[in-house]
Formats: C-alpha cells, sequence, structure tokens
C-alpha cells in the first residue's frame, strides 16, 4: 500500500475498506463471512467469546471425537450387558428386616 493512503487512513481524511479493517485487525471474516470476530494471534486461534485453541489442538480435534464417539459406544453397551443380567431391586420399605440381638 502507498504510505500516502496509510497517511489518509490514520488522520481520517479517507476510511479504509471494511475488507482492509479486517485483515490488520486479523479478523477472518475477510475470508469466509462464518469466521467473522474469529482471530489469530501469535499462533493461537481466539473465538469472538475469548475461547483460545492452538494448532495441535486443532489437530488433534478428529482424534478427540473419535475417543469420545468409541467411548460413548463402550458405555452404551456396556450399559445395555448391566440390564440385561440384572433384576429389580427392591425398595427399603419392602425389605424384611430382622433384628439378631
Amino acid at each position: 500500500m502507498d504510505p500516502k493512503t496509510a497517511t489518509r487512513w490514520k488522520d481520517g481524511t479517507t476510511c479504509p475498506p471494511a475488507t482492509a479493517l479486517m485483515i490488520l485487525s486479523g479478523d477472518l471474516g475477510v475470508f469466509d463471512s462464518e469466521w467473522r470476530g474469529w482471530i489469530v494471534r501469535k499462533g493461537v486461534l481466539i473465538s469472538p467469546e475469548g475461547w483460545e485453541i492452538t494448532v495441535n489442538d486443532v489437530l488433534a480435534s478428529p482424534l478427540l471425537r473419535a475417543q469420545l464417539a468409541a467411548y460413548q459406544t463402550e458405555l452404551r453397551n456396556m450399559r445395555a450387558e448391566a440390564d440385561d443380567g440384572m433384576e429389580e431391586q427392591p425398595m427399603p420399605d419392602s425389605w424384611d428386616v430382622q433384628i439378631v440381638g
């Protein structure tokens, strides 16, 4: 960019285009509107709410999703097995209690 353009933007003579402001601010909405408000600073992706995620966290995301799905499947299977082998437990008010003394 021409230094005169930057000077005009800085002193308010002209207003920079919205896309230029997004690029200068690091707003990823310039590339895709779904990412508006998201920024990248020092290698960290920051959401509009302030949540931060690193490149390694992003790369690990599919693995974490797969692990969670496997855990949920295993938990469902274990619960089904437990339900099949268990009979209903009596409530305490139906217990026949004998005190041995």
